[in-house]
């Protein structure tokens, strides 16, 4: 970081970024007794309780992640070895901190080359149709493989889906041939 970032003198910054499902619980000790998991949203607000340019540093981090996943199958890890596309949509959503069209990211998860394969099963996620499972293709390396084409985050604002004139039935049957109820 920039000379006059701490008070003390010069100071050396060193950030690992580890993308992982879940993490174990903190063990605080020594001079990190207060240690404590938080969510990455309050530590980037503006009244943020993060010392010096830590921040920067901490969101410098997050927006590797979130460009990361556009052209890696790393969001599949957050995922169990077999997943719905609402889950996996579900990953990228929490990621990327904004909603996505389930429409057209069904699209382009089962149409991205070499990404994920449909398992042949199904599983009930509450009320409806029992909705596909899928995996990760076979041979895929999920830290090596790149995308293509990548999964873009949305940009703008939030998508909102279009109004289904249809009736009732007929909206139903468009819907589950998309592949999403």
């Amino acid at each position: 970081g920039p000379l006059g970032r701490d008070p003390r003198g010069p100071v050396l910054s060193v950030a690992h970024l580890l993308l992982a499902p879940r993490f174990s619980p903190v063990r605080p000790g020594g001079d990190a007794s207060g240690a404590h998991w938080r969510p990455v949203d309050a530590l980037l607000a503006p009244d943020s309780p993060l010392a010096f340019d830590h921040a920067t540093i901490l969101a410098d981090g997050v927006e590797r992640a979130r460009s990361k996943i556009e052209y890696s199958p790393l969001a599949t890890s957050f995922c169990g070895p077999e997943f719905t596309i609402t889950q996996l949509r579900t990953a990228y959503e929490a990621i990327w901190g904004a909603p996505l069209d389930p429409r057209n990211f069904h699209r382009k998860a089962t149409k991205t080359a070499s990404f994920i394969e449909a398992t042949g099963r199904t599983a009930h996620e509450g009320a409806g149709r029992p909705a596909a499972l899928y995996r990760l293709a076979p041979g895929v390396d999920e830290t090596a493989f790149v995308l293509d084409p990548p999964l873009r985050r949305p940009t703008g604002p939030a998508p909102v889906p279009p109004t289904n004139p249809l009736p009732g039935r007929m909206r139903d049957n468009r819907a589950s041939t998309e592949g999403e109820p």
